[in-house]
């Protein structure tokens, strides 16, 4: 008896087994996109995201980041959310992308939506500081003042640090350019020297109309 209820134990989980193997492969629809869906739906996201800069006063539209839509209740569809900044208009695109067909199911725009700077971003704020008079002037000022030393290389010489700046959160401090802040796109730029040593001047560049509006002292 102890054999045959072994042998019949052994034969269930075989066919169990089998049962599980010949499941199909779906994607659990919580896991975060992969490397290929998030080319997928950057690619069938708007227009506007892949097109190239309308005049040299305006930045090209700038993708800020590709995510997992929440599934509604029931919903097995794998979805994605496509956060574009589009500067000519000084808004934000929302591109929601199913996976399964590849198609674009809803779009919508929204005012006074800024999400964290890309490295681009970044770059261009530090490159509209470097090349402004005024600001280098400040900044060779501040880095001889805290090294001793002369700022002849500033990519190499200093460290960069930035986010997104919004007018709401220094209403006091802010001229009259600064305070369009959070309806245009801009950065509270943060310099270093190389040990870390933060300047007491923070430049705040609009990177929609691509010029430093003020600093802020610390």
């Amino acid at each position: 008896m102890p054999n045959i209820l072994s042998l019949r134990t052994l034969l269930h989980c075989i066919t169990l087994l089998s049962a599980l193997t010949h499941l199909p492969a779906v994607a659990n629809n919580l896991d975060p996109l992969s490397p290929t869906e998030i080319a997928r739906a950057t690619q069938r996201a708007n227009p506007v995201a892949q097109t190239t800069r309308s005049s040299s006063t305006t930045p090209a539209p700038e993708l800020l980041l590709v995510e997992r839509h929440p599934n509604a209740k029931g919903q097995t569809t794998r979805l994605a959310d496509v956060y574009t900044y589009d500067y000519s208009t000084n808004e934000t695109l929302i591109d929601v992308v199913d996976l399964d067909t590849n198609q674009v199911i809803s779009r919508r725009r929204e005012r006074n939506l800024q999400l964290p700077l890309t490295a681009n971003e970044l770059q261009r704020a530090s490159a509209l500081i470097f090349a402004d008079d005024e600001q280098r002037s400040l900044l060779d000022a501040e880095f001889k003042r805290i090294t001793g030393q002369t700022l002849s290389n500033p990519a190499q010489q200093l460290q960069v640090k930035a986010f997104v700046f919004h007018a709401s959160s220094l209403p006091e401090q802010l001229n009259a350019a600064s305070q369009q802040c959070g309806l245009q796109r801009c950065a509270q730029v943060l310099l270093y020297t190389a040990d870390s040593v933060v300047f007491e001047v923070s430049p705040i560049v609009n990177l929609s109309a691509g010029v430093i509006t003020q600093n802020i002292g610390f």
